[in-house]
């Protein structure tokens, strides 16, 4: 079991999966390149401590609130990430509730990511 997530949690983006489309990280370059959104669904403070250029970042916890004003074409590729594979697999299965046809989750997360990651700048520096 992970430290930081429960077994019922586990066990639900172990579910998830079964359901939703994963990729590997070359396989989300491309679909980067061909023009998907990436939405990262980590804590705003783990974002900031490194993210995927050009990457949105909402909170799993208001996706269903906020995905309908970036994203308002259900049919455009998104990829969803997040640290280890677990959120970003529940979010996808959320957006494809939500009737997102184009859906990807980054299979691993970012811990598998081989390119270096954009850090925020604090403001003022």
């Amino acid at each position: 079991m992970s430290l930081l997530h429960g077994s019922d949690f586990l066990q639900r983006a172990a579910a998830a999966r079964s359901q939703i489309r994963e990729s590997d990280a070359n396989g989300v370059k491309h679909l980067i390149a061909d023009g998907a959104t990436v939405i990262d669904v980590r804590e705003p403070e783990e974002f900031e401590s490194g993210h995927i250029p050009g990457a949105i970042n909402v909170r799993a916890s208001i996706l269903s609130q906020e995905i309908p004003r970036i994203l308002k074409d259900p049919s455009h590729s998104v990829v969803v990430v997040c640290a280890g594979g677990n959120r970003s697999a529940l979010a996808a299965l959320e957006l494809q509730d939500l009737a997102y046809t184009a859906v990807a989750s980054l299979q691993s997360g970012l811990r598998d990511w081989p390119d270096p990651l954009v850090r925020a700048v604090a403001a003022g520096r």
